[in-house]
């Protein structure tokens, strides 16, 4: 299936039917679509992201939302995060704001977070999710399908409450990650005091009917015509193409228009004010864009743009609200607080979690952190792995990464050394989430920790992660040797039988079970 070169082919990019189609990738492909290999969400959903992002809303919350007092039964505040996705990311976040720690030391108000996403399949994977089932019990986790660009109500599928345009009066959060790289855009070159609005015309070169194929094997073709910056309904859309048609020297840019329009509705579901915290491939800095060739869709796993942010910070301007960008280079990451509807007043917490947890040392400096260490993570000693592990929060990644070393450093440590390997460990496997078919690190740190003799630690890991272990070979394989390690045989015995009725050659289970039971099991499998 193919779109033919024509001129009457070329159409705005946020015309172009690839918006559909992203639509379906996400929709058909529900979770499926943060499997490894497919889209990257890494550097937007691990724990260091979470508890910095968990910050800053807790800082625009202080200076926001009122304290409640005893007996009010007013409305929630929402904190919403737009396209969930696997999960991971509002995981982390609600392991940190809704610890026994931060709800001892935060100011009394009911807060709901609300994971929302366009795919109903991956919605009820949430809802089903184990991991997730104790924030829903405390009352603090919701879901909702919810669509940035169409006007819909909200409808909160656990509370049964609505959400409708101006019917909130309270502070309303937002999270965006990967959001605005993946919502409509249009494409303009500037060059000599001229706009020329940069057209596309897709072509799917294959016959398949799997969307991610389809998604896979599009090409795209650009064809530029002079236009006028009087394109937009939206006045204050057109002001910014016209500040960017007299840039000297010109500039290549794309134009947020889905961003931007998503904002507006946004801060529409509530009459007081409404921040967006926001994660993509972008930049803010006009010098930054002036540096950019021609704009084109890139891939990754799907169709994605290079934000202007510096366009929203002008619409957001022009809006009377109030714009929060780290202010200096970064390397894989833009990041930006969005402040609509701020009223009179001042956001000295906002502004301080801002400085603290995004500009000086945030998600991006933790990212380029990583790297560094993937250099020499073979080679890393005992006290250097224990400071990564604490650094990223327990980051999988990290673990991994230094699993190796740590195996080899355990032998030579002494006893605090060992206790302070213990208490990290766990910390890795409790902000673990559940949603990909990678090995479950549950497996390596039950061996480590059955090796430091910590049998009470064991004991917690292998009882909250036995539901999710007895879902693969490996895991049962785990789970069954744990138990015999804990003195439970009689118990690892059924696992091992579960095992290889579905895995019937299975050696490691086979020699495990004949241990177990004298080799009675085996002959009679057999």
């Amino acid at each position: 299936m193919t779109t033919d070169e024509t001129l009457e082919n070329f159409v705005p990019l946020s015309r172009s039917p690839i918006w559909e189609l992203q639509r379906s990738y996400y929709s058909r492909l529900g979770v499926n679509a943060w499997q490894p290999n497919m889209v990257p969400n890494y550097v937007t959903t691990n724990p260091f992201i979470a508890q910095s992002y968990a910050r800053v809303i807790e800082g625009f919350l202080e200076d926001f939302a009122p304290a409640r007092k005893s007996g009010d039964a007013r409305e929630p505040h929402y904190i919403i995060e737009l396209g969930a996705g696997s999960g991971r990311f509002a995981y982390g976040f609600l392991k940190f704001f809704f610890s026994k720690e931060q709800m001892e030391v935060r100011r009394k108000r009911d807060v709901v977070y609300v994971m929302t996403d366009i795919s109903e399949a991956t919605i009820k994977y949430w809802r089903r999710h184990p991991q997730l089932k104790p924030f829903i019990n405390m009352g603090v986790l919701d879901f909702a399908y919810l669509d940035a660009l169409k006007d819909h109500p909200v409808d909160l599928l656990v509370s049964k409450k609505r959400i409708e345009p101006g019917k909130l009066s309270n502070p309303l959060a937002v999270i965006a990650n990967y959001v605005f790289d993946s919502i409509p855009h249009d494409l303009y070159t500037a060059v000599n005091g001229k706009l020329m609005a940069r057209h596309v015309c897709h072509r799917i070169e294959t016959d398949s009917t799997e969307i991610d194929e389809i998604v896979q094997d599009t090409s795209f073709v650009y064809h530029e015509e002079l236009c006028g910056t009087d394109i937009y309904e939206n006045e204050d859309w057109n002001q910014i193409l016209e500040k960017y048609r007299k840039v000297k020297d010109g500039m290549n840019f794309s134009f947020p228009v889905g961003a931007m329009a998503a904002l507006d509705r946004l801060a529409a579901l509530t009459t007081g004010p409404m921040f967006c915290l926001a994660g993509d491939f972008g930049a803010t800095a006009l010098s930054v864009l002036q540096d950019m060739p021609p704009r084109k869709i890139a891939r990754n796993g799907t169709y994605s743009l290079h934000v202007n942010f510096n366009a929203i910070s002008d619409y957001v301007a022009s809006r009377k609200g109030r714009f929060f960008t780290p202010g200096h280079a970064k390397s894989s990451l833009e990041m930006a607080g969005i402040l609509m509807n701020p009223g009179r007043r001042q956001t000295r917490h906002l502004a301080h979690q801002f400085n603290q947890h995004i500009r000086d040392a945030g998600p991006d400096e933790f990212f380029m952190l990583k790297k560094l260490a993937e250099e020499n993570f073979d080679s890393h000693s005992l006290p250097r792995i224990l400071a990564l592990l604490r650094l990223s929060y327990g980051d999988i990644k990290i673990f991994r990464g230094c699993s190796a070393a740590l195996l080899k450093a355990l032998p030579g440590a002494n006893s605090f050394e060992k206790e302070s390997v213990i208490a990290e460990l766990i910390k890795v496997d409790d902000i673990f989430f559940r949603c990909d078919r990678t090995a479950d690190p549950a497996i390596l740190i039950l061996q480590i920790l059955l090796g430091l003799d910590a049998k009470k630690e064991a004991r917690y890991v292998l009882t909250r992660n036995r539901v999710f272990l007895e879902q693969t070979a490996d895991g049962a394989l785990a789970v069954a040797d744990t138990l015999h390690r804990l003195g439970r045989a009689e118990e690892a015995v059924p696992v091992l039988e579960r095992l290889l009725v579905r895995e019937p050659g299975h050696r490691q289970a086979k020699d495990l079970m004949a241990r177990l039971t004298g080799g009675r099991m085996c002959e009679k499998s057999a």
